[in-house]
């Protein structure tokens, strides 16, 4: 397969010579810019040769889709293998061929869910080769390391909720402080500044914002949820009752759970906001954009209960008599399951 490809280069390179259909060739094959400018294209199972030269072609990273499908067709490639690709503008037809030929996967990206801690952040960048786990923790313990960042970060505790959960490109051997300084300049792109007016008509903190709408990632499933559960949380703060959140129980416990034990809940912990009234002293995970437009929009309800069913919705009650008689229901529904 090797030789064939170096026959294909010679024959692009007599056609040249030849002038016509050599320059036709030329053109088609170099590469769209000379930017460097890495993307990440992730194929979640195999895809056919066609498909995938189309969606290179609609994200510019070829000039010529039906010829890069040719080409690996002829290469014994009809279908590209799922995994983790990384092309750039810069590289020719011929290059990023190769590439999905020989299965070139990347591990320069990373990806960073919606709900992480601190920890487990630091965990996946440790197992990919990215950060020191234990020196990631210890710099995220000092915000104030990272305030040349035109942000808000807070002045004591640590940087939890305030790295942006997305997918990034770390190379192996990026280290700890650039990995957080990255991630930071993504909050700082995608929620400070967007939301920046937004916040202040609501009288809201960045570190506010965070954690009310860390509360509500960590506790949503659904999206069209979460404004409805962010108007609980608001609700509760108005009246000042008790948030009585079971995720921040556990983030103050240091673990995580499906389900939470009434002894959990005597737990004493700054984050137990079922013994300490308002919020709790800062997020408890990293929240995604929708969690955030939530904190920001919540519905205007009266709703003060929620209570998990088991398709992963709630159901909302204004009264504490509502609300027990929803957890009944609930319990006999599954039971009669």
């Amino acid at each position: 397969m090797r030789k064939r490809w170096v026959w294909l280069g010679l024959l692009a390179a007599l056609l040249l010579v030849g002038g016509g259909a050599g320059g036709w060739f030329y053109l088609q094959v170099r590469p769209i810019s000379r930017a460097f400018q890495p993307q990440l294209v992730r194929l979640k199972q195999p895809m056919d040769a066609d498909a995938l030269a189309q969606r290179l072609y609609q994200r510019k990273l070829i000039r010529n889709p039906r010829l890069l499908a040719w080409l690996l067709r002829w290469r014994g490639k009809p279908t590209v293998a799922a995994g983790d690709y990384e092309f750039s503008p810069n590289q020719s037809l011929l290059e990023i061929a190769d590439i999905l030929v020989h299965e070139r996967f990347t591990r320069n990206w990373v990806t960073i869910p919606e709900g992480w801690t601190l920890a487990r952040i630091a965990e996946r960048l440790h197992e990919r080769g990215i950060a020191d786990k234990d020196e990631f923790l210890a710099l995220c313990r000092q915000p104030q390391r990272f305030k040349d960042i035109d942000m808000p970060l807070p002045d004591s505790l640590h940087l939890e909720g305030y790295l942006f959960p997305s997918t990034y490109r770390l190379p192996p051997g990026t280290g700890a402080e650039q990995a957080i300084r990255t991630m930071l300049e993504a909050t700082r792109r995608y929620v400070y500044l967007p939301y920046k007016q937004t916040m202040a008509q609501r009288r809201l903190t960045l570190h506010e914002l965070l954690t009310i709408a860390s509360m509500i990632e960590k506790e949503v499933l659904h999206d069209d949820e979460r404004p409805r559960v962010a108007s609980v949380i608001y609700n509760r703060l108005r009246i000042n009752m008790p948030l009585q959140i079971d995720a921040t129980v556990l983030y103050g416990m240091g673990l995580w759970k499906e389900r939470v034990l009434y002894k959990d809940l005597r737990h004493e912990s700054p984050y137990n906001t079922y013994l300490r009234r308002g919020l709790p002293p800062g997020p408890i995970a990293s929240p995604g954009l929708a969690s955030i437009r939530a904190a920001l929009e919540p519905e205007q309800t009266e709703y003060l209960f929620y209570v998990a069913q088991a398709n992963g919705y709630h159901r909302f009650s204004r009264t504490y008599a509502e609300h027990l008689q929803a957890i009944r229901e609930i319990r006999q529904g599954r039971d009669g399951e």
